[in-house]
Order: C-alpha cells, then sequence, then structure tokens
C-alpha cells in the first residue's frame, strides 16, 4: 500500500511520545521502516538496514543520525524534524523519500535512493521552507519550462537551450541566448497587466523579447491540460540519449526549488498562447539609467493592451 502523507499524520498521532516508542510501517519495502518520536514531541523516520551506512550530514531544518546496533548488528538512519511548524511537509518529505525508493530491488540501492533524496529535499527547504513552491512560482515555472522545450526543438544541441536558461541560476533575465535574451512571465489568459520586478529585469544594452505565457489552472480532465510534472517529465524525454544535457537540466530544476512531488502532478494547467513582445530602446520600462539615482530598486506593472506596437507577429 502506498504510503501517504495523511496516513502517516494519524499514525504519528496514534504514538503517545512519552513511550519512547517506534511504530513500523510499510513492510513491502525493501528497506524497514519506523516512525515515532527521538525526542519530546520531535517527530522522527527512522530507517533499519543490514547494510552498512556512511556519515550523513544533518541540515537547518532536520538531524540525521546514523548508528549500528548492539543487539543485531544492524543500521540504523534516523531523521529528526527540528521544527515543529514543518510537520506538514515533513510528513511529505518522509513519503516521497520512502516511495523513491521502494522501486530498488535490493537495500544497497534503496539506501543509495534515500540518500541522494534527501539531499535534494535538504536544498530545497534552504530555498524555501514549506518546501514546496507556492503557485506563482509553479506557473512562472511551468511558463519557462513551455518557453525552454520549443528552444530545445530549434537549437542546434539541447544542452545550448538548457545552458541559456539563466534566470534559473539568479540571472536578471530568464534566458540568454546568441540571438537576444527573453524574460518569460505566466499570466492568465484575461489577465491586462504583467508585473516587471526590478530595475533590471528589461536592462539589456541588447534587444530582447518580454514572452508572456497565457496560462490558467483548470480541472483535470480538460483536453489539452498538462501538469508541471508532466512538462518535466515531457523535457526528460526529449534529453533522452544526452546525459550532460539531462543532468544540467536537473541541476537547473534543483536550483529553481523543483522535485518531481506528487503535488505537482495532481493540479493541471492549460496553454492558451504566447505573446511575444519586442523590447528595444522605445519599449516602455524602468532601468537604472532613466530613474533618478536615488532610487534603487522598483516594482511596477505594465498595461498589455498598450503594448500593440511592440508586439511580434
Amino acid at each position: 500500500m502506498k504510503i501517504t502523507p495523511e496516513i502517516l499524520e494519524k499514525q504519528w498521532s496514534s504514538i503517545s511520545y512519552t513511550d519512547g516508542g517506534f511504530l513500523q510501517i510499510d513492510t513491502q519495502h525493501p528497506l524497514e521502516w519506523h516512525i515515532g518520536y527521538q525526542s519530546i514531541s520531535q517527530r522522527t523516520l527512522l530507517l533499519v538496514s543490514d547494510v552498512e551506512i556512511g556519515a550523513i550530514d544533518s541540515s537547518k531544518s532536520m538531524i540525521v543520525s546514523r548508528r549500528r546496533r548492539e543487539k543485531d548488528k544492524r543500521w540504523t538512519l534516523s531523521f529528526e524534524l527540528l521544527r515543529n511548524e514543518q510537520q506538514g511537509v515533513f510528513a511529505i518529505l518522509c513519503c516521497d523519500v520512502i516511495e523513491h525508493s521502494r522501486s530498488a530491488t535490493n537495500e544497497e540501492e534503496a539506501l543509495k535512493l534515500v540518500i541522494n533524496r534527501y539531499k535534494q529535499w535538504s536544498k530545497l527547504l534552504e530555498l524555501q521552507r514549506s518546501g514546496l513552491m507556492d503557485e506563482h512560482r509553479r506557473k512562472g515555472l511551468f511558463g519557462e519550462l513551455l518557453f525552454l522545450e520549443k528552444r530545445i526543438t530549434i537549437s542546434d544541441g539541447s544542452l545550448s537551450a538548457i545552458r541559456g536558461w539563466v534566470g534559473a541560476d539568479g540571472a536578471d533575465q530568464d534566458f540568454m541566448y546568441s540571438d537576444g535574451w527573453f524574460e518569460v512571465k505566466s499570466v492568465g489568459v484575461s489577465t491586462t497587466s504583467v508585473t516587471i520586478s526590478s530595475l533590471e529585469q528589461l536592462d539589456c544594452p541588447d534587444a530582447g523579447e518580454l514572452i508572456i505565457q497565457r496560462i490558467d489552472k483548470v480541472a483535470p480532465d480538460k483536453a489539452g491540460a498538462f501538469s508541471l510534472n508532466g512538462v518535466v517529465r515531457r523535457i526528460n524525454a526529449t534529453l533522452i540519449g544526452d546525459a550532460e544535457a539531462i543532468d544540467l537540466f536537473r541541476t537547473k530544476l534543483s536550483a529553481y526549488g523543483y522535485i518531481d512531488l506528487q503535488e505537482y502532478s495532481e493540479q493541471k494547467y492549460f496553454h492558451a498562447r504566447t505573446e511575444r513582445y519586442r523590447v528595444d530602446e522605445s519599449f516602455p520600462k524602468l532601468i537604472a539609467g532613466n530613474v533618478q539615482p536615488q532610487i534603487v530598486s522598483a516594482h511596477y506593472e505594465l498595461s498589455i493592451p498598450s503594448l500593440t506596437q511592440w508586439k511580434e507577429e
């Protein structure tokens, strides 16, 4: 039976932390799993294995401990939650780690999957304490991935297309290529304005484009709708055979704050259309060169209907 966050929450609630015991869960798995309380009120996920476990660093959110039991010489690895306000995301993390390693054929392979997944989660929780991207960030990533997917089809190579996705690394623009730069914004189908979040976002010496992706959340059964995970997997499929491109794509996704959680498969989106606007010297924008020097940052909105003279066909 698949473990869900709701099941784990109920099982944790059934344990009295004062008893100091652990409850075994999920017997249909290569590893032996338990949940309980390592210390007063601190929820803990624990696995038991016959395979030796190497040292693993703890994180700001979790204490990770390993030890070898004297009685049966088996190894244990525990993940102890430090922040009670993160109990919800910790339940999601535990389920994800268990499910991610379920397909392993032996304990050694399962342990590698567990440790790698924990490291992904550790980085993710440093970026966003909730562990999950909010709706605005999900929709933004969805739009950028659609643009990247299109770019891969017209580029000389997948690797160069992915390298150009510089916004994932914190650059001012989302994409940078030899033929120009591109800033991607995801808005609803009927939205009439787009937000520019800094003086640097449209500030580049070369001409570029503002790409507006018209995207809306829709019912799961709508024809032509896709989930965030669905688009990621679709791009992954086009990269098969190019290990370097796949590794870089995954690194970029991780930097963005994404890992393939079940939650990102449930919500579906429909992409209605893409609008492209030429950003040149005449384009209406606030940049460091045209504002008073006392203004060091700005956040403003552009009226989309007023941009028709810059619209690309």
